[in-house]
């Protein structure tokens, strides 16, 4: 029997990574499917021609924060999605400011590292017009000298920000939910990275270190993160093409060996 559910998406791209984990997470199958670069999706099911998108039983959604509240919903999982009116507000609040804010964490730091050592490999932002906003942030942030420290300041001003205005001593997770929702897997996908990548110790911020290591103990952390370990440190050794490759072959190897992949 075919999924009926067909996820456009790819292992280095960090809000696929997050499709794919409240998939695994909750059991659902899913056909991968056929994307038209690296990191861009079908124009068919995205206008922006970005990764990822979905289609479902014919219904067509892109926007990583659209399709998991989407699946969420559709699937009924309110552990990852509560359905009180005040944490969802919460969780809302924290996906419309994620896109501004903590996803500068891969534009300024980690795209950097992985994507402008590859040259025309893959490009700054792929050529995409609709990609206003990204290819201004890679732009500059392959400009600098050192991005290392001018993207670690970055991501600074963003754990300070989470350290203060979403976690506290009651919950280790962003949204004070008792486990985590899809506030914190889209949160994590931007963040986690960093430290496979040996790109940023978070030893200044104990509870989005206490955080990070709450979600480095959920389902399936490690299978939607195979492309990670297997890129590994990046700032020791820098990436290339082969590297890359190769990790991606392993992020897609480790989805379809769950079962769950087609």
């Amino acid at each position: 029997m075919k999924n009926s559910l067909t996820v456009f998406g790819h292992p280095a791209s960090q809000p696929s990574r997050t499709v794919f984990w409240v998939c695994l997470m909750n059991d659902l199958p899913f056909t991968l499917g056929d994307t038209t670069g690296p990191l861009t999706g079908t124009g068919a099911n995205n206008p922006r021609g970005q990764v990822p998108s979905i289609m479902d039983d014919g219904f067509a959604l892109a926007e990583v924060s659209a399709i998991v509240c989407y699946l969420a919903d559709k699937h009924h999982w309110d552990s990852l999605y509560p359905q009180d009116l005040q944490t969802r507000a919460r969780i809302h609040q924290f996906l419309h400011m994620h896109h501004s804010l903590v996803r500068l964490a891969t534009l300024k730091l980690m795209a950097p590292h992985v994507v402008k050592p590859l040259g025309t490999a893959l490009g700054s932002g792929g050529g995409n017009p609709l990609s206003i906003f990204q290819n201004e942030m890679l732009t500059a942030a392959f400009a600098t000298d050192d991005p290392l420290t001018d993207g670690g300041q970055v991501v600074h001003t963003i754990a300070g920000f989470l350290e203060r205005a979403y976690f506290d001593e009651d919950s280790a997770f962003v949204c004070n939910t008792d486990s985590a929702s899809i506030a914190d897997l889209v949160c994590y996908s931007e963040l986690g990275q960093l430290r496979f990548a040996n790109l940023f110790d978070f030893k200044d911020y104990p509870r989005t270190q206490r955080w990070l290591d709450a979600m480095s103990t959920l389902s399936d952390h490690d299978t939607i993160h195979e492309y990670n370990i297997q890129l590994g440190d990046i700032a020791t050794t820098p990436n290339n093409i082969e590297r890359f490759t190769a990790a991606a072959e392993a992020g897609f190897s480790a989805l379809r060996a769950t079962g769950l992949v087609t």
